[in-house]
C-alpha cells in the first residue's frame, strides 16, 4: 500500500443500517373477476384462515362466516386477526333498526287486517 492512501482498516466504520421492515403488500382494491371490493376489508390483516372467511364474505356466503368467524375470533393469537372475524360478524348482523321496522309493519299489517274484517260489519 502506497503512504496517499488511506488504510481501511483505519477508517472508523458507521454502523450498519437497521433492516426495514418490509410492508406487506396492500389488499386489491379488485377483486380476481374485477369487482370492487368493501373498503373495510382492505385494511384487514393476511392470515390464511381470514382469507378464507373474507372470500366467503365476498362470495356471500354468510353462513360460512356466521360459523366460523367466532372459532377464529377465540383461536387466533393475533388481536388484529380477532378484531377483522368480529368486524365480518358485525357486517352480517341486521340493522337493528331494521328489525323494529320489520315489527312495526307486521303490527300494521295485522292492525290492517283486522280492522278490515271486523270494522266493516256496524
Amino acid at each position: 500500500m502506497t503512504d496517499d492512501q488511506p488504510d481501511e482498516r483505519d477508517e472508523p466504520r458507521a454502523p450498519p443500517k437497521p433492516l426495514k421492515k418490509r410492508k406487506k403488500k396492500p389488499r386489491q382494491p379488485l377483486t380476481a373477476e374485477g369487482v370492487e371490493r368493501p373498503r373495510f376489508l382492505l385494511g384487514f390483516p393476511r392470515d390464511p384462515e381470514l382469507e378464507r372467511l373474507i372470500s366467503a364474505f365476498e362470495a356471500g356466503d354468510y353462513l360460512t362466516v356466521r360459523r366460523d368467524a367466532p372459532t377464529l375470533r377465540e383461536q387466533s393469537p393475533n388481536a388484529k386477526v380477532q378484531r377483522a372475524a368480529q368486524e365480518l360478524l358485525r357486517r352480517i348482523e341486521p340493522d337493528p333498526l331494521m328489525k323494529y321496522l320489520l315489527l312495526a309493519s307486521v303490527l300494521l299489517l295485522g292492525f290492517l287486517a283486522l280492522h278490515s274484517y271486523f270494522g266493516h260489519g256496524r
